[in-house]
């Protein structure tokens, strides 16, 4: 099929997600949402308070600066405020903390104008750039982080529910615990924390059949053991877990601890099933050689797929192009 000395260039180009970084949704004003895809970065507003402002000790001139240049408060020192009134401008302050202490590499999604899409990018700088306004060349904003972005008007069906749970929220929240979702989003293939994922996204809106899930993952775990078997890998197979989220359309995440079983997996299924391209990968794996034993495997997990309307993969394209990198 391919020799096991290729395996060490293939497993140098599956993706390697931080898990110490942070995942954030920000909100952006409208017509900003382009602005900030089309130059590459989010900005916050209160442009009469600067980048340098933001610290602690400063806590009373921030106070002060937001209640005597918005509409919403009287004119007052801040302890004469109403307690909702306090509540309003604490949260504007918190907001402006949050935005200064983002970190290079955290992940950020926004939503369109319409909230029927988002993008996904991540913190491309340590702290807040400025913009004068002499050369603001677009939006409005003077305060900004730069953003690298990964994925941009994207639509998916568990957003809708994610948009919903955050659709009152503040311009910047953490949505960590939703980070499976946009890390399956950003890669199908990823090592995190030493385990492996692969992630399989399940278009079917009618109700999905029980046998087929049943089906899929005997199908799945009897593959990944005759890999695991033939490469000597030594992996203990029984480790391997799913996560479902199932909302018809959504998505399956399949993790095994260090996962070189199921990256050979996925790698040679991506093939099977999307066909390769590349003729001088095509000699050097060789379709034609795949072993006779795994051909009903992948044959049923091709049908199984079929009917769950899984969309088609890029893994063996990302695994064989030397031009990707092997982190985020």
């Amino acid at each position: 099929m391919f020799h096991r000395k290729n395996t060490t260039i293939i497993f140098d180009h599956v993706a390697e997600i931080n898990s110490q970084k942070e995942y954030w949704y920000f909100r952006a004003d409208g017509e900003d949402y382009a602005d900030f895809i089309q130059n590459g970065y989010i900005g916050i507003n209160w442009n009469l308070i600067s980048a340098s402002d933001i610290r602690e000790e400063n806590l009373e001139y921030l106070r002060k600066s937001i209640i005597t240049n918005s509409y919403k408060y009287r004119n007052v020192p801040y302890d004469w405020l109403g307690s909702g009134e306090k509540s309003s401008v604490t949260k504007t302050i918190n907001k402006l903390f949050t935005f200064k202490n983002l970190k290079k590499g955290d992940v950020i999604l926004i939503p369109s104008e319409e909230t029927d899409q988002f993008s996904i990018g991540e913190i491309a700088d340590d702290e807040i750039y400025t913009e004068t306004e002499t050369c603001l060349s677009s939006g409005s904003y003077l305060k900004r982080r730069k953003v690298n972005w990964l994925k941009t008007s994207v639509k998916h069906h568990y957003y809708n529910s994610l948009f919903y749970l955050l659709k009152h929220s503040h311009t910047i929240v953490s949505i960590k615990q939703h980070a499976d979702f946009i890390d399956s989003l950003m890669e199908e293939l990823y090592l995190k924390d030493g385990d492996c994922f692969l992630s399989l996204r399940i278009n079917k809106e009618s109700e999905i059949s029980l046998t087929d899930l049943k089906d899929l993952f005997d199908n799945y775990l009897g593959l990944i053991s005759k890999v695991n078997t033939d490469f000597n890998f030594g992996e203990k197979i029984d480790a391997t877990t799913v996560k479902l989220s199932l909302n018809s359309p959504g998505f399956i995440n399949i993790k095994l601890p260090v996962g070189k079983s199921l990256i050979i997996t996925s790698l040679i299924l991506s093939m099977f099933l999307n066909g390769c391209t590349h003729e001088e990968i095509c000699v050097r794996i060789n379709r034609e050689k795949i072993p006779t034993e795994y051909i009903p495997y992948m044959d049923s997990i091709q049908n199984i797929r079929k009917n769950l309307e899984v969309e088609n993969d890029s893994i063996f394209d990302r695994l064989t192009n030397n031009s990707y990198g092997n982190s985020k």
